[in-house]
């Protein structure tokens, strides 16, 4: 028994080697938004930090742009890439994007539709339509990119950004390009990933189906289980949750790459993020059967807390493993 112990206490430690790689990996993705209500000048979505990298998803009427407001000082750069949806739908989808604030040398065709403050300038690109889309192994998810502007601010003040279309379709604005992630924003943005998800034209139904179906899985073990007890039942339900999120990121690559080609490299990427919640999964899935003994618990709390970091078993996976942590083990569910 010690000795199962002693392989179980060590195999935490290549596994958080590998989340800290995957927190270095997703270190550089952009920290997705949906903006709400941003078809006004007035209620633009505000950009605290704009040189953090920020990917917005949302959604154009024909005419009726969104906007996005942001502080910057003189001199400091302004990056900014508009992206599209590789639904086959939206082919026809060319939109255009125009960066305007003070000090800015107007150049391209601003749309009339666009409201352009008094006393700015403005940049206006036309995007060039789809040509060949590209694969993002973070997400993972796949784009065509459409526009880009990088240039350094003029003046010190409020820039704007709208992103507008005569055609209705989905586009994404990056803004920023410094990739990073809040703690809040790890833990929530798997959640987000939902609605992204949602934006390249997946039902929800599509979207949740790993996270269900590894519920279900691990919900009829308990159910059939002998000793069904808090601690094993809340550690089955965890384990499976965490295997649930490899199993989307996986769906989510093939879905990709349909749509767009990858390098190996890429790919390569996309399988290691999916590996780590599986391994997690499978070691608390062999501490939630075992004995509930302080090291087990202890590792359960671990590994609770590590997929809470890297965004596995959307939220309610990691509060399971942390509560069977403390969950009593002696007493037989009804």
């Amino acid at each position: 028994m010690n000795i199962v112990r002693e392989k179980q206490y060590f195999m935490i430690f290549p596994l958080a080697l590998l989340a800290l790689l995957w927190l270095t990996f997703t270190a550089s993705a952009h920290v997705p938004l949906i903006p709400e209500g941003n078809d006004n000048l007035s209620s633009a979505t505000p950009i605290g930090d704009p040189a953090k990298s920020w990917a917005a998803y949302g959604m154009l009427e024909p005419h009726r742009p969104q906007y996005y407001g942001f502080y910057v000082k003189q001199g400091e750069r302004i990056s900014l890439s508009l992206l599209s949806s590789t639904n086959p739908q939206e082919n026809d989808f060319r939109p255009g994007m125009a960066l305007m604030g003070p000090g800015i040398a107007s150049e391209g065709a601003l749309p009339e539709f666009v409201n352009l403050p008094e006393g700015y300038g403005a940049l206006a690109v036309e995007g060039v339509g789809p040509e060949e889309a590209f694969y993002e192994p973070f997400g993972p998810g796949s784009y065509y990119r459409q526009a880009e502007l990088n240039i350094s601010a003029p003046e010190s003040g409020i820039y704007y950004v709208a992103a507008y279309s005569s055609s209705p379709g989905h586009y994404s604005l990056v803004i920023g390009y410094r990739e990073e992630f809040g703690f809040m924003e790890r833990i929530i943005n798997p959640l987000r990933m939902i609605s992204v998800y949602r934006w390249e034209g997946q039902s929800l139904t599509t979207v949740l189906m790993p996270w269900i179906v590894a519920f279900a899985i691990g919900a009829l073990i308990v159910i059939r289980g002998r000793r069904r007890t808090l601690y094993m039942s809340a550690g089955i339900l965890a384990a499976f949750l965490f295997i649930g999120t490899s199993a989307s990121i996986l769906s989510q690559m093939i879905f990709s790459l349909i749509h767009a080609p990858a390098t190996g490299q890429e790919m390569a990427l996309t399988l290691v993020l999916a590996l780590v919640p599986a391994l997690l999964g499978v070691l608390a899935l062999r501490l939630a059967r075992g004995e509930a003994g302080i090291l087990q618990r202890s590792l359960l709390a671990v590994i609770g807390t590590i997929t809470l970091l890297i965004g596995a078993g959307l939220i309610l996976g990691p509060i399971l493993a942390v509560a069977a942590s403390v969950l009593p083990s002696r007493h037989r569910l009804i």
